[in-house]
């Protein structure tokens, strides 16, 4: 019987993996709360640390040629932690599917009480062709599969919009750069957020962030912001956000984000 009880277990849970995080001073806003930019780094770190965990570790990948880019977010936040606030990541992969894999997020607090959780999707790569594998069994087979999702709604369809103002234009540097040589996908959610106005991120916070990553951006790649607020409704305000590269003619990202009122002090 015992035995039977620990198999089913294993069964059930075989996959996920928990990082904890103290949000560092640098990591906060002008509201000393952590950042989506901040959020979205904890999640790529236990992420990480998880395919370390499992044996398919960053030198291991770079050996074959092989790594993997995010493709996909979609977080949601009931609340974004505190300076020195401890929180917990927690981690899986719910399916894979050729090329793709299908990992999601919670976020705990130091009460256990959930504040935040993400889906996302990440492509398994040849880095020197830039071309999407299917993934190996030898490569699935140490995550094991926990097949829940995080965000139960999934992935809605984004729209590239006709007409967006612009609102800002960047130049990747080589601070920018991650470790396949391009733009690492938190500094795309850095720029579009610059899209919203001041007075929003004062009297509101992004609860809702959905982002598509289409194209790379590279080093000295010329970058502009645009972005455009959508008719609410609910109380809470809505924007589309795009980054394109004019010169390469590319549309790198689109987003959608949805910012909720805070509740009075």
């Amino acid at each position: 019987m015992v035995t039977l009880y620990c198999t089913l277990v294993i069964y059930m849970f075989p996959a996920t993996y928990q990082r904890s995080y103290e949000v560092r001073y640098y990591e906060t806003n002008f509201m000393l709360e952590a950042t989506p930019v901040t959020i979205l780094g904890y999640l790529e770190e236990t992420a990480t640390y998880h395919s370390q965990t499992v044996g398919n570790t960053i030198k291991r990948l770079q050996d074959l040629g092989r790594g993997w880019v995010v493709y996909r977010y979609h977080l949601q936040m009931e609340r974004y932690p505190c300076w020195q606030e401890r929180i917990t990541v927690t981690t899986w992969v719910e399916r894979f599917q050729r090329c793709f894999a299908y990992r999601n997020f919670y976020i705990y607090d130091a009460g256990a009480n959930l504040v935040g959780r993400a889906a996302s999707v990440w492509i398994f790569l040849d880095i020197a062709a830039r071309k999407p594998l299917r993934i190996p069994p030898e490569i699935m087979a140490p995550y094991g599969i926990h097949p829940e999702a995080a965000v139960p709604e999934g992935f809605s369809d984004l729209v590239e919009p006709e007409e967006l103002e612009t609102v800002g234009e960047f130049t990747v540097g080589a601070a920018d750069l991650d470790i396949n040589r391009h733009a690492n996908n938190k500094r795309y959610i850095h720029w579009l957020l610059e899209g919203v106005p001041l007075e929003v991120h004062r009297c509101a916070f992004a609860n809702e962030l959905e982002v598509i990553y289409k194209k790379d951006a590279r080093y000295g790649d010329h970058i502009v912001n645009q972005c455009r607020e959508l008719e609410g409704g609910d109380g809470a305000r809505h924007y589309l956000h795009r980054l394109i590269c004019p010169e390469k003619e590319l549309v790198l990202t689109l987003a959608r984000t949805s910012w909720q009122k805070r509740k009075d002090p």
